[in-house]
């Protein structure tokens, strides 16, 4: 029996992974912010104890609904002492994606590695790894790099921090009982995303996940562009983060995958550069049977296609739609309509800024129940009136890195609806 089933993202929610912010959080040194927090180039710290607090009142929200909150640091140890193969293939793969290269860096590192506790070996893949914790100091009579200064400095990292692993969303998606195990645009990312893949190919739980996409596609694709609308179909983000060509090869892996998916049409929109938003959930998110919350900058999309199966085995047909985005999304859910609550009105200024804080990127708990961010005041009060039931969060330090509360846990389980 498989241990993920995503039909939408409405329905209740059951079971999620989530990550607690750690130490990976706090790996750098005075001038190196901005290197390894790439997301966050207008600051300068990482308030650690801050955010596990956010994220420790997020999980116990998530709890108090009934939903089953798995920790990837827990999951991925599991996965490794299942599994003695799982250990090589993290190990092998974390050194060909660390951007460390040559026997004289890769060597020490494999050694340091192999020869960690299943703890320690986690907790290097999550931390980073630094020249002094990999090769010894060399002092400069006895070494011409060191004699001349070229050696290498001892805190310069060999491979940075996986500090905005807290979102989990957006390295992999479940899609029915499977998952996509994304390529993401950053490469420190894109090592994330081999945590999820030990998991979900060795963990005893999840060893039997199908997977419709892989991270070692020559194309991006991100968690944050892709929305589950219902059993058939599939809402896809073209953006910054996702390529039309990713979507191509997830259309053929899905629309073609012998009866193991229920997928018969994926839906693509062009998605805005606007701000700092980068995916189609910081824009759109469905909210309830017949109800979407929609950033205005989206609602007059042009550029909308369905894609479905072509007539030859392994084709796709690709069709451009000469409709409203609303319509669209009418058309997929098999409604005559669909109601879009628009984040609009009132303060101009403030609805800016609450559409920079995510204010659409909301997490449904179960049809019309939200949890929100409760600065954006303005837009709950929209939702409220609209009567949705709102379970706001504050999480400031957390999602500082243009991350909203879906962002916060991978969605494994939602009740199928009933319609």
């Amino acid at each position: 029996m498989s241990s993920i089933n995503i039909r939408s993202d409405i329905g209740k929610l059951k079971s999620v992974l989530v990550h607690r912010p750690g130490h990976e959080t706090q790996n750098y040194l005075a001038g190196e912010f901005a290197q390894v927090f790439s997301l966050r180039p207008w600051s300068n710290s990482f308030d650690t104890d801050k955010a596990q607090h956010e994220h420790d009142r997020f999980t116990a929200m998530l709890k108090t609904q009934g939903v089953e909150c798995l920790y990837l640091e827990t999951l991925l140890r599991e996965a490794l002492d299942a599994d003695p193969q799982a250990r090589v293939h993290l190990i092998d793969n974390y050194l060909a994606e660390s951007g460390a290269t040559g026997d004289e860096l890769q060597g020490p590192m494999r050694e340091l590695l192999e020869g960690a506790s299943t703890e320690t070996l986690v907790r290097l893949v999550l931390d980073g790894m630094r020249v002094g914790e990999v090769l010894p100091i060399v002092p400069a009579g006895l070494s011409l790099a060191s004699a001349t200064g070229e050696a290498f400095d001892e805190h310069m990292l060999l491979a940075n921090p996986l500090n905005t692993i807290f979102f989990t969303r957006d390295p992999v998606t479940a899609v029915g009982n499977g998952v996509l195990l994304n390529h993401m645009y950053w490469p420190e990312r894109n090592r994330e995303v081999l945590l999820y893949e030990i998991i979900f190919t060795y963990h005893p739980r999840f060893r039997d996940t199908p997977k419709w996409f892989r991270h070692t596609s020559s194309y991006h694709i991100e968690g944050g562009d892709v929305l589950n609308l219902n059993n058939d179909a599939l809402l896809i983000g073209l953006s910054q983060r996702t390529e039309a060509a990713a979507i191509d090869t997830l259309a053929r892996n899905l629309l073609w995958s012998e009866g193991a998916s229920t997928i018969t049409s994926l839906y693509a929109v062009e998605v805005p550069s606007t701000g700092t938003r980068l995916h189609l959930d910081t824009y759109l998110n469905r909210i309830d049977y017949d109800a979407f919350i929609v950033d205005p900058h989206i609602l007059n999309a042009t550029h909308l296609y369905r894609i479905t199966k072509g007539r030859r085995a392994g084709d796709i047909h690709v069709r451009a739609l000469e409709m409203s985005l609303p319509s669209m999304l009418a058309q997929a859910l098999h409604l005559p309509d669909v109601t879009c609550i628009t984040c609009t009105g009132g303060n101009t200024q403030m609805q800016e800024r609450e559409l920079e804080n995510n204010a659409c990127a909301v997490l449904c708990l179960a049809p019309g129940r939200l949890c929100t961010f409760e600065e954006n005041m303005q837009t709950n009060s929209l939702l409220e009136k609209a009567g949705m039931e709102l379970l706001p969060l504050r999480a400031e330090e957390l999602t500082a890195g243009y991350g909203g509360a879906n962002c916060l846990c991978l969605p494994l389980w939602r009740e199928d609806l009933i319609q």
